[in-house]
């Protein structure tokens, strides 16, 4: 089992490839790599940015890839947005190599962070709502695969300060909902997501809740006899750019906050509690 999954793209050759559905701009645009990589997306207007990722507009239910050709299959924040689900599900199975990894993060379809995002994009996208067991054993069943490991990912409700950025100017075709948050003083929405970034957390240190949990991540390989390892989360995630960091290599710039690794803005910190770092 992997430390995260930049161990598993690391320990990849330069002969090897992934498959990034879903991709966006890219997942995980930082990581150190060697192998092949192709990210897949049906917006060509997220192709925005320059990596090293080789890029291609495609839909997930009928990926242009050769059979049994991938190494590791990454659905990074991607899988909620994904229909027709089966039909993308029978295309991840079509490419993954017999030996082949898979490494897959949602969204808890019906935690708060969700539920907050859901109401506020009015949907936003989400056309498919998970629970854990649920999708555990939706993947294993339809990839061939089983769960070698897995851990909670932490919100720090993000797309709450990126809204006010899409909002200035505001697009004119703006739903009624959103019409209306864009007119609240830009400051509102700040305040509104740090407010529920400190409050989640002290709930769930101190009443046990897990309403910080945005979701989870997913290791799956094909079948082993592994036991299921649960890793730590990252409680400290940054409410500019959503990047998490171990509590150990956080860079405190004060007793209660800490600074970004990825865009040096500060932030609240946390000392980890439960199966944190």
């Amino acid at each position: 089992m992997p430390a995260d999954i930049y161990d598993w793209i690391a320990q990849l050759k330069s002969n090897q490839w992934v498959l990034d559905v879903g991709s966006g701009a890219g997942s995980f645009p930082g990581a150190e790599f060697s192998c092949a990589w192709l990210a897949l997306d049906d917006d060509p207007a997220a192709f925005t940015t320059a990596v090293r990722y080789s890029r291609v507009t495609g839909r997930s239910e009928q990926l242009p890839v050769a059979n049994a050709s991938i190494d590791l299959l990454i659905c990074h924040h991607a899988l909620e947005h994904l229909a027709p689900l089966d039909q993308t599900l029978a295309e991840m199975a079509r490419v993954l190599k017999p030996e082949g990894k898979c490494y897959i993060s949602i969204p808890n379809g019906y935690g708060l962070c969700d539920a907050v995002y859901r109401f506020v994009f009015e949907g936003g996208g989400h056309v498919n709502r998970f629970r854990k067991d649920e999708v555990i054993s939706l993947v294993e069943q339809r990839l061939n695969v089983r769960l070698v490991g897995w851990q909670k990912l932490y919100s720090s409700f993000v797309y709450l300060r990126k809204l006010m950025e899409f909002l200035d100017p505001p697009p004119p075709d703006l739903s009624g909902r959103l019409r209306t948050i864009g007119r609240l003083p830009r400051r509102i929405a700040g305040l509104v997501q740090r407010t529920l970034y400190v409050a989640t957390r002290f709930l769930d240190r101190w009443v046990r809740t897990d309403l910080s949990v945005y979701g989870w991540a997913f290791f799956f390989e094909k079948p082993s006899g592994q036991p299921v390892v649960e890793q730590p989360g990252y409680v400290n995630v940054c409410l500019y750019c959503g990047t998490g960091q171990p509590a150990a290599s956080a860079q405190r710039s004060g007793w209660l906050t800490c600074r970004c690794q990825n865009c040096s803005q500060t932030y609240p910190y946390f000392h980890p509690f439960r199966n944190t770092q």
